[in-house]
């Protein structure tokens, strides 16, 4: 029977096999590659959603109170209204001597609400109240006594443990739509 002598050819493929293995198992066991437990973008935070709808009539403006849970689907969901602010509504006019105007509508309010909801923020498609939410996306802001159309303005993400200390009312700076010149 012959002898295999190892020359370079064999110790160089052995080696390369041998560290594909070690390669694999550590990528495998590995949880800084991997999604697990200590990834923060896997917990569940706290998303606010800054929203905006413009000339709502007064009386709707009354229905919505922080505290409301957001509906879908004909249930109650885990978003909740933590602020909301009305101001005379921005409208566009025509002055006495025809030029186009920005003013304040006499009736007509425009909201500032922030609303929360638990997500997981590693997750492709955010969800607030069962709804998709994006910047500069429509999203129908809908409780159990309100229901209109609003644009998404800002989304921030805060740990659950932080949340206590979030004041809604600043978190996003001046959220005003009107300014008179």
């Amino acid at each position: 029977m012959k002898k295999h002598k190892f020359n370079i050819v064999d110790i160089i493929v052995l080696i390369v096999v041998i560290a594909v293995i070690a390669a694999v198992i550590y990528r495998v066991f590995s949880t800084s590659h991997n999604v697990g437990d200590n990834n923060l973008l896997s917990e569940e935070q706290y998303m606010y959603v800054e929203l905006y709808a413009n000339q709502v009539v007064p009386e709707a403006v009354d229905t919505l109170q922080p505290g409301d849970l957001l509906v879908a689907n004909g249930k109650q969901t885990t978003g909740e209204i933590v602020y909301v602010e009305a101001e005379p509504a921005a409208y566009i006019g025509v002055d006495s001597d025809g030029n186009t105007v920005l003013t304040q509508h006499p009736l007509w309010k425009d909201l500032h609400v922030i609303i929360r909801d638990k997500v997981n923020p590693s997750e492709v498609t955010l969800k607030a109240g069962e709804q998709e939410v994006r910047v500069n996306y429509t999203y129908i802001l809908k409780t159990q006594q309100f229901e209109g159309n609003s644009k998404v303005r800002n989304i921030e993400f805060v740990p659950v443990d932080e949340a206590e200390s979030i004041n809604p009312e600043t978190m996003f700076g001046d959220m005003s739509s009107y300014t008179e010149e």
